[in-house]
C-alpha cells in the first residue's frame, strides 16, 4: 500500500455539499481533493429547491449566476383545500440577500457545474471511483484508507478531512458519532417527470387527509410529484405504473408523459451529536436529515459549506488558531435544527390527520388574510428563520438577540460604483476575504477616528465605504479601497449601520460592530478572539 504526501483538506463524497466546500475552499486558494466512490456526479432527479443564501454561497464562489440560467426562477407556494380550492399563498418578493427566496433546478446539473468549476482550480483535484475503507485520527492529521475500483488500495494523508458522504455516512461511522431524533412514519412516492403539460409555475401543496402531496415545478419543462402513502399500500403497489397513471390523472394534465424516476422514501428529522470530531468535520446530510417539505436539506449543507470553508482556510493560511474551527459546531447546529423544526410544522399543515381538521386549517388562513401582518408573514415566507447565530465566533454588541446586527448574515444590496457608475452586487465588490464596511453621507470622513486594528494586515481586511441612497458616492472615502451608493437604500434599511463600522466574515456574517464614538473595547475584543493579545 502505497502513502501520499499530506494533503491540506480532503474531502469525502462528490455531491453537492462536498463540491461546494471544494469550491469554496479553491476560491480562498486552499489545495482540495474530493475522494467519490461512484465513477461520476449523480445523473438522477434528487434535491429540486435552492434559495437565497445557497445562491449567495454559489455566488462567492463564481458559480450563482451559471446555475440560475439554468433554474426556474423565484416562484412561491399555494396550498389547497381538500375540495382542490386555493386557502394559503407563499409568494415573497423581497431579495434582502441578493437572490430570489426559492428557485427550482435539477441536481444533475448543479453537480456537473460544480464538478466543472473545480477545474479552475490547478490545485484542486476529484478522484471519482475511490472509497474510503478506514480512518486513523493522529496528531495534527488524518490518515484515510482508500480503495479504487480496480481494487488496489493506498493510504491518504491529510490535515483535515471533511465528511460529506451522505446520509448513511460511513465516516460518521468510522469517528463513532450517532444521530438523534426520528423518523416519519409515513412513506411518501416520488414521481420525477420530463416534458409536463402543465404551465403553473407557483408549487401546489394539497392538504388533503384522503392523499397529500406536493406538485412542484421544475427547470425546462420537468416537474415533481410527491404523495404520501396511506395505511396498508406498499412499495411495489404505489411504483406501479397503472397506479402512478391514476395519481397524474387526478393531479393535474400529466398523465403519460416521461417519467424519469419514481422512487418510495423515508423521511427523518435527525442530527448528529456531534459535527467535529478531532480534525473530521460533518457537513450536508452526514451532519443532519431533513423533511423534504421546506425544500431545506441541500440547502442546510451549502450553508454548512460556506459556514466551514473560510475557518479551514485561515487556519491553513495562519491567519487563525485551530481554536475558530470550534465555532464550526457552535454555530451550525442550531440553524439546521431550527429549519428541521420549520420542515415538520410544514408537514403538518400539510397533512391533516382528517377532513374536519382540513376545514378548520383552511378557515385559519383565510382568517389571517383579513390581518395583513399576519398575512404578509405568511406570503412573504417570514416563519423561515433568518440566518444569525446566537454563539459562535464573532463579539457581541450587547443588544437583544432579535434586535443585534452581530452573528447575522449582512444584507445584499445592489451598489453603484464612484467611479463609472455601474451597478453591481454587493458581494462581487467584498470578493474573498474580510472587509470592514462604513456606512456614511460622508465618505471623506469614512474611516476617520477608527483606531490601528492590529489585525487588520493579518486578515487581509478590505475597508468598503458605503453611501446611502440620496448621497454621491464621490469624493472617494480616501482610506478605502471602493466607494459605493446604496442604490435602493436596502443596506441602510436592513442594517442601520452609520453609527458603527461592520467587521465582515468570508461567509458574509457580520462578526463585530465597531461602535465610532466608542471603538475601543470591541476592538480589544476582537484582539482577544483573534489571537492578537498573546
Amino acid at each position: 500500500m502505497t502513502t501520499e504526501h499530506l494533503t491540506p483538506v480532503t474531502i469525502v463524497g462528490a455531491g453537492p455539499v462536498g463540491l461546494m466546500l471544494a469550491n469554496l475552499l479553491s476560491a480562498y486558494d486552499i489545495p482540495v481533493i474530493v475522494i467519490e466512490r461512484n465513477s461520476t456526479t449523480v445523473q438522477a432527479p434528487r434535491a429540486v429547491s435552492i434559495d437565497d443564501e445557497s445562491l449567495r454561497a454559489l455566488q462567492i464562489a463564481g458559480l450563482a449566476d451559471s446555475l440560475k440560467e439554468r433554474c426556474a426562477m423565484d416562484y412561491g407556494s399555494v396550498y389547497l383545500g381538500p375540495t382542490r380550492n386555493p386557502f394559503a399563498q407563499v409568494s415573497p418578493t423581497s431579495a434582502e440577500y441578493g437572490h430570489p427566496r426559492r428557485s427550482a433546478f435539477a441536481q444533475p446539473e448543479l453537480e456537473a457545474l460544480l464538478a466543472q468549476g473545480v477545474k479552475r482550480f490547478p490545485r484542486a483535484e476529484i478522484r471519482f471511483g475511490q472509497e474510503v475503507t478506514g480512518l486513523t485520527q493522529r496528531d495534527g492529521y488524518v490518515t484515510l484508507d482508500i480503495r479504487r475500483n480496480d481494487g488496489s488500495t493506498y493510504q491518504h494523508n491529510t490535515r483535515f478531512v471533511a465528511a460529506c458522504d451522505g446520509g448513511r455516512s460511513p465516516l460518521r461511522h468510522m469517528i463513532g458519532v450517532g444521530m438523534q431524533g426520528y423518523t416519519y412514519e409515513k412513506k411518501w412516492l416520488i414521481i420525477d417527470l420530463k416534458g409536463t403539460r402543465d404551465n403553473f409555475r407557483e408549487t401546489r401543496v394539497y392538504c388533503d387527509p384522503r392523499r397529500p402531496g406536493i406538485n412542484l415545478p421544475g427547470p425546462n419543462r420537468t416537474r415533481r410529484f410527491e404523495f404520501m402513502l396511506l395505511e396498508g399500500e406498499t412499495d411495489e403497489q404505489v411504483t406501479d405504473p397503472a397506479f402512478i397513471t391514476q395519481l397524474l390523472r387526478d393531479h393535474g394534465p400529466d398523465e403519460g408523459i416521461e417519467i424519469v424516476r419514481k422512487q418510495v422514501y423515508t423521511f427523518h428529522a435527525r442530527m448528529a451529536t456531534d459535527w467535529k470530531k478531532g480534525n473530521v468535520f460533518l457537513l450536508g446530510d452526514a451532519a443532519h436529515l431533513t423533511p423534504p417539505f421546506a425544500g431545506q436539506g441541500l440547502n442546510s449543507g451549502l450553508r454548512d459549506a460556506a459556514n466551514l470553508s473560510w475557518k479551514l482556510a485561515a487556519v491553513l493560511k495562519g491567519q487563525m488558531t485551530p481554536a475558530v474551527l470550534d465555532s464550526y459546531q457552535q454555530e451550525r447546529p442550531e440553524h439546521a435544527w431550527q429549519l428541521i423544526e420549520m420542515a415538520v410544522k410544514l408537514g403538518r399543515i400539510m397533512m391533516p390527520q382528517t377532513l374536519f381538521k382540513a376545514r378548520l386549517l383552511e378557515r385559519f388562513f383565510k382568517t389571517l388574510q383579513r390581518i395583513p401582518p399576519a398575512h404578509e408573514y405568511i406570503t412573504q415566507m417570514r416563519y423561515k428563520p433568518k440566518p444569525r447565530f446566537s454563539k459562535g465566533f464573532f463579539v457581541r454588541d450587547g443588544a437583544d438577540l432579535k434586535k443585534t446586527r452581530v452573528g447575522r448574515m449582512l444584507p445584499q444590496p445592489q451598489v453603484e460604483t464612484e467611479h463609472d457608475r455601474t451597478l453591481h452586487r454587493l458581494d462581487d465588490i467584498l470578493g474573498h476575504g474580510f472587509a470592514l464596511i462604513a456606512l456614511t453621507p460622508e465618505p471623506e470622513k469614512a474611516f476617520q477616528g477608527l483606531p490601528e486594528l492590529p489585525f487588520e494586515k493579518s486578515l487581509g481586511l478590505k475597508r468598503i465605504c458605503i453611501t446611502p441612497r440620496y448621497y454621491n458616492a464621490f469624493p472617494a472615502a480616501p482610506d478605502a479601497s471602493i466607494t459605493v451608493r446604496d442604490v435602493a437604500g436596502d443596506f441602510e434599511k436592513h442594517t442601520q449601520a452609520t453609527d458603527v463600522w461592520l467587521l465582515v466574515r468570508p461567509d458574509r456574517y457580520v462578526m463585530a460592530c465597531i461602535p465610532r464614538n466608542s471603538p475601543q473595547a470591541t476592538i480589544a475584543e476582537l484582539n482577544r478572539l483573534l489571537g492578537m493579545d498573546s
